[in-house]
């Protein structure tokens, strides 16, 4: 699951829930988007512009999964180029994913000559596994509550379930939300299908998480799925090597061959239940009728 894509998706969609993260409480999102540097050829992962009682500035977010030495060099050539091309005020703050970080509380590019510090350019940083959970169910704000399983306190699968049902009562008109889209996908990197279908249901489980959703539209977009039916059989692939380690040379053909998503979603719920004798039986039965 490309992290990145994930959180550019949650962003631009939920700006206004996240402004506590990067220090803009009290402004207005007006917009969120990315934006394509003229003179580098070089798109920004999220840019929010706000509203800040008559003065509008941006927020320039980059979210980096581990540190990196020319990450102040980057946050300055970004920032200085937004300046020029957006004329207006850009704050850049950089999120970071996983621990341990930068060592620092902000990162700072600075031109020393002789020794002497001339100028230095300061840009923000949010640790997300700093922020705490709790913060983010008490905020009730669907953006935020997607980030929870990034969060400290945030792991757990009954906080995670709370998450849940909170963005579902804030979105009551979106069945499956992208904030709960997203939840689950973050959350998926600790635990298994199986074990987050408990959460919403194992009918809706595979349905919420490969839709036809803007994040999945966006990761199509970009190349990170060649379509849904692939996502699919990689899916159920993943799962017979988990539950059904015997049966993958036998599965993988039929999986790969597999041009029904209905046939592949069967699969996909079957494999935790069923041990290994059934679940061949499903696959030869459903076979039969190709």
């Amino acid at each position: 699951m490309d992290t990145d894509v994930t959180l550019k998706v949650l962003f631009r969609k939920y700006a206004s829930d996240l402004l506590g993260l990067t220090g803009d409480e009290g402004a207005a999102a007006i917009s969120a988007y990315a934006v394509e540097l003229q003179a580098v050829k070089r798109a920004v992962d999220c840019v929010v512009k706000l509203r800040r009682g008559t003065e509008v500035y941006y927020r320039h977010i980059e979210f980096q999964a581990r540190p990196a030495a020319d990450m102040a060099e980057r946050c300055f050539r970004y920032n200085s180029q937004l300046l020029l091309q957006l004329g207006a005020p850009v704050l850049t703050t950089v999120v970071y994913l996983f621990p341990p970080g930068p060592r620092e509380s902000e990162l700072v590019y600075r031109v020393v000559v002789g020794g002497k510090e001339i100028n230095a350019w300061r840009f923000g940083v949010v640790r997300l596994w700093e922020v705490e959970a709790a913060e983010a169910l008490a905020s009730g704000a669907p953006g935020l509550l997607a980030l929870v399983p990034m969060m400290s306190g945030g792991d757990r699968l009954e906080v995670i379930e709370r998450a849940a049902r909170s963005i579902e009562r804030a979105l009551p008109e979106e069945r499956g939300s992208d904030a709960e889209r997203i939840l689950l996908l973050l959350a998926a990197r600790r635990y298994t299908v199986e074990e987050l279908a408990r959460i919403i249901g194992r009918e809706r489980m595979l349905d919420d998480i490969l839709s036809e959703s803007s994040i999945y539209q966006w990761m199509v977009a970009k190349g990170k799925l060649k379509g849904k039916l692939n996502a699919e059989r990689e899916l159920c692939l993943e799962l017979v090597k988990k539950h059904h380690p015997a049966l993958v040379e036998t599965a993988a053909v039929a999986i790969a061959a597999c041009e029904d998503p209905t046939r592949l979603k069967t699969w996909i719920l079957s494999a935790g239940d069923l041990d290994d004798d059934a679940f061949a039986r499903l696959l030869a039965a459903t076979e039969e009728h190709t």
